[in-house]
Order: structure tokens, then C-alpha cells, then sequence
């Protein structure tokens, strides 16, 4: 089941809660947070963000886009990918999502497993199409 914060910062917030589920703290300004030493990667996905093809409508089985804004996207970009999808380094994987709304808001999903991946186009943040690595992830 999802839950819906209304606030990133402070007592209440995603932030802290995050925290005390993975014992992990994300950064706000990433994707992809991978965290080798607790072998825990957390995910963000946002809304309408173009270069991307997350899909997250069943929380069940979602599909989270790689890192790469550009050009087609590499498994083994060191910084995001690797440490992701390496399984020395990511034994689990949280996800919440940051909407767009009026108002926004931070949907904690929880957490999930890999069990496929497959490559699409999709435009780039440079609006040059190229392929994109989409993970599919179920609940766990």
C-alpha cells in the first residue's frame, strides 16, 4: 500500500520516513540513490518528466527508466546504473515518487525486486531519440 506525504523535509516527512525504513537517506535531487555499504538502492521517479518512461499506474508491477538524460543509456554508467543493478551492491530497492500536481506531493511504494528489463526509444531531455533501459519491478 502506498503512502502519501505532503511534505520532502522534517517530522512527517518522506525524508525522515525513508530513514527509518531503510536506514538509508536519499537525496533529493537524484533518481537513482544507490547506497553500496547497506546494499540498498532508493528510486524516485517524477512525473511527466519526458525522458523517462517510468510507469508506476500499478503499484504492484511498476517500470523504472536507468539513468541517462541523453544519448542511449548505458547499464554500466558508473555514478547510477552499475551500482543499481549490481547485485554485490543493491540487494534492495525502495521507490517513492514526487508528483506534479497542484500541489505536490511524495508517494512512498516501498520496496521491490528486478524481473526484467527491456529498451525502448524515447526522446531525450535533448529531444533526440534514443533507447532507454526500462526496468520492470514487482512488489515485494
Amino acid at each position: 500500500m502506498s503512502q502519501i506525504f505532503n511534505k520532502w523535509e522534517g517530522s512527517g516527512g518522506l525524508n525522515e520516513h525513508i530513514l527509518s525504513e531503510t536506514g538509508c537517506k536519499p537525496y533529493s535531487g537524484a533518481g537513482i540513490n544507490p547506497r553500496p555499504a547497506q546494499k540498498t538502492t532508493i528510486l524516485k521517479s517524477v512525473d511527466d518528466t519526458y525522458y523517462y518512461a517510468d510507469n508506476l499506474e500499478n503499484p504492484e508491477k511498476v517500470e523504472y527508466t536507468l539513468f541517462g538524460h541523453n544519448g542511449d543509456q548505458d547499464e554500466n554508467e558508473k555514478k547510477f546504473n552499475e551500482p543499481f543493478l549490481n547485485p554485490e551492491k543493491t540487494e534492495h530497492i525502495y521507490l517513492y515518487r514526487v508528483t506534479k500536481d497542484r500541489k505536490q506531493k511524495y508517494i512512498w511504494y516501498g520496496k521491490y525486486k528486478i524481473v526484467g528489463q527491456t529498451i525502448k526509444r524515447n526522446l531525450g531531455k535533448d529531444h533526440v531519440m534514443r533507447n532507454i533501459i526500462v526496468l520492470s519491478m514487482v512488489k515485494i
